[in-house]
């Protein structure tokens, strides 16, 4: 399901900003669903939002790509 989308960040409280996840990638991952809505946020120069209950999978996966990614 790869995409691009531009978002805007909202200012959520005094400490916290926020950004809208799009539709089609909630759906996907079943974040709609109660015990799925926790992610996993990877940021640097870069932000990658993981499924919590998909995270131990991608980060072995993908691990050498996120680390060339947040240097």
């Amino acid at each position: 399901m790869p995409a691009m989308r531009k978002a805007k960040v909202y200012k959520g409280s005094k400490t916290h900003y926020a950004i809208a996840i799009p539709k089609d990638y909630v759906r996907f991952h079943e974040l709609d669903r109660e015990e799925n809505r926790e992610i996993i946020l990877l940021y640097d120069s870069v932000l990658l939002v993981v499924p919590k209950n998909m995270a131990k999978e991608i980060l072995e996966e993908k691990k050498e790509l996120i680390e060339k990614l947040l240097r």
